[in-house]
């Protein structure tokens, strides 16, 4: 390998390092959609308005927003905006330890929730 090409494969690690740093400080959006098994539409509702309650209070600099589906009223849907990459690592955690303090019941879903993160394209 020649140093011209080794100095190349440098600057190109180095500006791939710095847009990773600067996307760790970007917005990210989290979109999760929840479909209670029959029957169960109300204890869900319930469990999912608790939980964007404590996150709320938790975390004051993420935005959670709660939905129910206006097509298909036994659809909810969480759309949380997290101001950064830690703000969502930190989200994460806070709810798999209140998963694992209160975990869901036993068949309250009648099939595996949607999530999907979003980044920021353009502001």
């Amino acid at each position: 390998m020649t140093r011209r090409t080794i100095h190349c494969l440098a600057l190109a690690a180095l500006f791939a390092i710095s847009g990773q740093i600067a996307r760790a400080d970007e917005q990210i959006i989290t979109v999760g959609r929840y479909y209670p098994a029959p029957g169960r539409e109300a204890e869900l509702e319930a469990r999912l308005v608790r939980i964007a309650k404590y996150l709320m209070k938790a975390e004051p600099t993420v935005t959670y927003r709660l939905h129910r589906s206006a097509k298909e009223p036994a659809v909810f849907m969480f759309y949380v905006t997290y101001p950064s990459q830690a703000a969502l690592d930190h989200a994460r955690a806070t709810v798999a330890d209140g998963q694992k303090r209160d975990p869901p019941p036993d068949g309250i879903f009648g099939k595996p929730a949607e999530v999907e993160t979003y980044g920021l394209l353009v502001e």
